[in-house]
């Protein structure tokens, strides 16, 4: 209904238009008028319904392609054209010789309207059959496929937007195979993180059972020994879960006003029996301008603690790490600052990334890890700095030790 109305309102336009042009251009007398409007309105009319029949979807779909459906429009605008011939020269009352002359050059010119048709679908059916052969080849996993954007039509406009779609497929592929990448290497760092120290407890644990064990004060040690790899394990569970949430976009954090520099010094104060163990100097700077601070202090704490344990585990005997904290306008800034072996310059973009410390970890120490080694602590201290309205970022120097700083919100 609605492209027949716009057929109509179309043909009334045309029909106005023309009787304007004829009364007051070409002259026609105004007796005429209104029998030249009845031929325009029966032949036109006549002929705009069949070509609107046959242009219907449903009625040119059946053509088959782009060639067909052009020519088929050539042929109904010369029908159009050869019909108000045929009804003008009964008007006119043209001779038979001069009607036969007249309808051989509109043949004529019919057939060259259908041949330029023709010739000018060719170049059309061929792009877009480039078009299709492009989505075959997309569908097909080839997401290296490109087209050709030759031109300023429509053609070239969809030839532009596949070749975005390519492209953010290509991208989204390349995301999925680091995805699993990174999946794969996470579950080889946390297997060997658990069984690592499974394997330890175990063998501990039987041994004291079996009563090999010499005496009490080795009993105690091994004991001691057990608990520790037992608190790293749950160290790595936490992590697991945190990881979840995160990856769940569940993680929501309730902020309240703290005190940042109760938590710094209970957070060092826990460190200093293993910094003392392996010989490291721990050092904090927080004046007392910076409180109070929005956070979230257990989630606060896991940041220092994953920062500290960090620094401690690449920082060698002599050295030192300096927790330090400054106000900057609305934002307080945290840093955490080691003497360490520092990161290379290629490694420094994806030090957040998870299992990035997969591999460094595998020689840890217990006896100086301050949290499991399956590369999961900087990633989760990156999410929970940014669950506080915060950024953290990372500066190193092979050889000159690692900053690491991250801001948080005042209250």
């Amino acid at each position: 209904m609605r492209t027949a109305g716009l057929g109509l309102l179309f043909l009334a336009g045309a029909l106005a238009i023309t009787l304007a042009l004829a009364a007051t251009v070409f002259g026609v007398p105004t007796g005429d008028l209104l029998r030249l409007m009845m031929v325009l309105v029966s032949v036109g009319g006549g002929v705009g319904l069949v070509a609107l029949l046959s242009m219907w979807p449903a009625v040119l779909g059946r053509v088959g392609g782009v060639r067909g459906q052009l020519v088929g429009i050539g042929l109904i605008s010369s029908l159009l054209l050869v019909s108000m011939v045929l009804v003008g020269s009964q008007a006119m009352f043209i001779s038979g010789h001069d009607l036969s002359v007249l309808l051989t050059m509109l043949l004529f010119a019919a057939l060259l309207a259908v041949g330029f048709s023709l010739y000018g679908a060719t170049p059309i059916a061929r792009r877009i059959k480039r078009v299709r052969d492009g989505v075959a080849r997309l569908a097909g996993g080839d997401f290296e496929t490109e087209l050709s954007v030759d031109g300023h039509d429509e053609i070239s406009g969809l030839s532009a937007d596949f070749n975005r779609m390519a492209t953010s497929l290509r991208e989204m592929a390349a995301g999925e195979r680091e995805m699993e990448q990174a999946r794969r290497d996470l579950i080889a760092a946390v297997s060997h993180d658990l069984r690592t120290p499974l394997a330890a407890v175990l063998a501990l644990v039987e041994a004291v059972a079996d009563g090999v064990v010499p005496d009490r004060e080795t009993e105690k040690r091994y004991l001691s020994s057990a608990r520790k790899e037992i608190v790293n394990l749950g160290r790595l569970v936490d992590d697991l879960f945190d990881l979840v949430q995160i990856d769940a976009g569940v993680l929501r954090l309730n902020l309240e006003a703290a005190s940042l520099y109760d938590l710094v010094s209970d957070t060092l104060s826990s460190f200093q029996p293993q910094a003392k163990r392996k010989g490291v100097r721990l050092a904090g700077e927080i004046p007392g301008d910076v409180d109070p601070v929005l956070a979230n202090l257990p989630k606060l704490q896991r940041v220092l603690q994953n920062l500290i344990g960090n620094a401690l585990r690449h920082t060698l005997a002599g050295g030192t790490i300096s927790l330090r904290a400054e106000t900057r306008g609305e934002l307080v800034q945290v840093e955490v600052v080691d003497t360490g072996e520092g990161i290379p310059p290629q490694e420094l973009p994806y030090v957040f990334e998870r299992s990035f410390r997969g591999e460094r970890a595998r020689g840890r120490s217990s006896e100086t890890e301050a949290s499991p080694g399956a590369g999961l602590g900087l990633a989760i201290s990156r999410a929970l700095v940014e669950a506080h309205g915060g950024t953290i970022d990372v500066e190193s120097e092979p050889g000159n030790g690692t900053r690491l700083c991250f801001t948080l919100r005042r209250a």
